[in-house]
């Protein structure tokens, strides 16, 4: 996931990418371990096991969304680009959406997201916003960034979210094998 507004990615690869990292890979966690590689002989699954797997899956899907926003952060910070944009048209949706437009009128793609500064309560269109974003639009734009951007300072979460993935994955699947040949 970090890699894709990185190198960037074309839009349909970082859209695979994200699938893959955020629930293949968490499934796969799950499915490899408790039903390929060993069937399961006694009839209660131990709960240790379960919950240690369960564990594992989330840790995963938050390492994927962590490991986005770190990619972000790093393409804004060696190519992004401050410009004034003008909202042209906002998304009251579940999450809010706002597409925007620089003054020479290019598109900046991808839109700009609610937790990033398009607030549809207070933002409309033809509204005039400051915002940092990527040329090459694989990176989400930002509005008003406090300070500057720090993609390393995910690496202690990144790490300690990996190393829980395979503590919980390790423990879950030998919880199983164990319980196995007792």
């Amino acid at each position: 996931m970090w890699l894709a507004p990185v190198i960037p990615l074309p839009g349909l690869l970082r859209g695979a990418a994200f699938l893959v990292s955020a629930l293949l890979i968490p499934l796969a966690l799950v499915l490899v371990p408790a039903l390929l590689l060993r069937h399961i002989p006694h009839k209660k699954p131990p709960k240790l096991a379960i919950v240690a797997l369960i564990v594992a899956i989330v840790a995963a899907v938050v390492l994927a969304v962590i490991t986005r926003q770190a990619g972000n952060e790093r393409a804004l910070q060696e190519r992004g680009r401050w410009a004034e944009a003008v909202v042209i048209e906002v998304e009251n949706r579940k999450t809010d959406k706002c597409t925007l437009r620089t003054r020479d009128g290019r598109k900046i793609s991808p839109q700009l997201s609610e937790g990033d500064g398009c607030e549809a309560d207070w933002v409309e269109p033809g509204d005039k916003l400051r915002v940092l974003y990527d040329p090459k639009g694989a990176a989400g734009p930002v509005e008003n960034v406090d300070g500057e951007l720090e993609p390393d300072s995910y690496r202690g979460a990144v790490g300690g979210l990996a190393a829980l993935i395979i503590a919980a994955g390790t423990l879950g699947s030998t919880r199983l094998n164990r319980r196995g040949n007792e």
